[in-house]
């Protein structure tokens, strides 16, 4: 039943962006609401009651300041992602069914262990970058045969440090799309650009500390394994660009559009035998879908009261960039989220308060900056914290104990990534916000 509901809501969202107005608009909430109603009965305990006390802190603040209709408006915000997520199941089984992964796979067996490591990392980038945490099941079964677990141990981390530098740029994770939303005045490319510098940090410290016996010509013959990737990424991402910048759509909108039609021409081309198979798979993993969309419909109905709380409002309204600059709010938002993701408190959550009162004043923080930073904390997190869903999955796609990925170095990794971000983010906003200014 819930796999039905999603795909009501994904078809009546697609059909509300491509005019048919208020009926489909309607329709896709109504089947959002029951599709959240039945995911409350199936998500995990402690996703259970991170809505409980999310939902129940948003309407309290709501009926507090007489506005109720606030949870409406942050519901309204949260339907797009009934579009979003089942296109990216889509483009995940329609992945698996292509022969491309069978190509890519090809002669990795003959690589040695830093150059597993370096093709585990910056495979799982490119790859999740498409796929999110999905790539690493790909990877796993290919590049850990015959390994010990010290080994399967160093090729999890790299998965995990691939996949967490995935997350600050690419528009296809929840992170990107869901912090965009917030901020509609940035323009998604400008977020994916910068992040995408924090990105290519990551991967390079991540090398530096944990292969430096991986020279630039050994890691480039292991990389040569990833060309199959080049040219789909490149389509799916130029076209999710073009359409942000030529048709005015959102990340979420963008993607939402364009996964399908590009899944659906892709499979075409295949048969109907791969087309079959790709449908069932993501048809099976939309019933699936729980604990993610809670999440996203707890954070939007936070986020968009704490917004509208009559303090934020004032503050608001009262800063400027000379009372109080942007840097010091960006570490802060940062420093913040990291620990609270270290935590176990989900980065949506976070997210969802910061962002929307960054962006609500003249507190001197460039719009994509601020997408960006935030999105950065969201990856720097999942880089290390044994219950963010990178970690855990290579975890379980390597066979290691969740916890041996805790280590003394990773916490180190975290710390020496987070003071290169910040100070290429200071840099960055400084330069965004004097280029507008002047």
């Amino acid at each position: 039943v819930s796999a039905w509901l999603l795909l009501l809501v994904w078809l009546a969202e697609l059909a509300a962006l491509a005019g048919a107005g208020a009926v489909a608009s309607s329709l896709a909430a109504a089947g959002l609401a029951l599709f959240v109603a039945f995911a409350l009965l199936r998500a995990s305990r402690h996703i259970q009651l991170l809505f409980a006390l999310i939902a129940g802190a948003a309407t309290l603040m709501a009926l507090w300041i007489g506005r109720p209709g606030l949870l409406l408006t942050g519901f309204e915000r949260a339907q797009i992602f009934g579009a979003f997520f089942p296109a990216v199941l889509l483009l995940r089984a329609t992945a698996e069914v292509s022969p491309r992964l069978a190509q890519m796979q090809e002669g990795v067996g003959a690589l040695s262990l830093a150059q597993s490591r370096g093709w585990t990392m910056y495979g799982a980038h490119g790859l999740g970058a498409v796929l999110n945490v999905g790539a690493m099941a790909v990877l796993a079964p290919v590049v850990m045969r015959g390994a010990d677990e010290t080994r399967r141990l160093q090729l999890a981390q790299s998965a995990a440090h691939g996949i967490a530098a995935a997350i600050m740029w690419s528009p296809f994770f929840v992170a990107l799309a869901f912090t965009s939303q917030l901020v509609p005045q940035a323009p998604l490319w400008q977020s994916m650009l910068i992040g995408l510098g924090a990105g290519l940090m990551g991967l390079a410290l991540s090398h530096r500390m944990f292969m430096p016996e991986l020279p630039l010509l050994a890691l480039l013959q292991a990389l040569v394994h990833l060309r199959p990737l080049l040219l789909p990424m490149g389509v799916m991402i130029g076209c999710v660009l073009a359409c942000t910048v030529l048709w005015h759509m959102s990340g979420l909108q963008a993607v939402a559009v364009v996964l399908p039609l590009l899944c659906a021409l892709y499979l075409a081309g295949r048969g109907a035998p791969a087309a079959r198979s790709a449908w069932r798979r993501a048809f099976d993993s939309f019933g699936r879908l729980a604990d993610e969309l809670l999440i996203v419909v707890g954070a939007m109905l936070l986020g968009a009261v704490v917004a509208a709380l009559p303090p934020v409002v004032a503050l608001a309204g009262s800063m400027s960039p000379s009372a109080l600059t942007g840097v010091p709010l960006i570490v802060t938002m940062v420093v913040v989220l990291v620990a609270l993701g270290q935590l176990g408190l989900h980065p949506m959550v976070g997210v969802s308060i910061f962002v929307p009162v960054f962006a609500s004043g003249a507190f001197g923080i460039s719009p994509p900056l601020l997408v960006a930073a935030a999105v950065f904390s969201w990856g720097l997190s999942a880089s290390v914290a044994i219950w963010t869903l990178p970690v855990a999955v290579a975890a379980t796609s390597f066979n290691v104990p969740v916890a041996r990925l805790y280590t003394r170095r990773a916490l180190i990794f975290m710390l020496v990534l987070g003071v290169l971000g910040l100070t290429y983010f200071a840099l960055v906003n400084t330069w965004l916000v004097v280029r507008t200014v002047g």
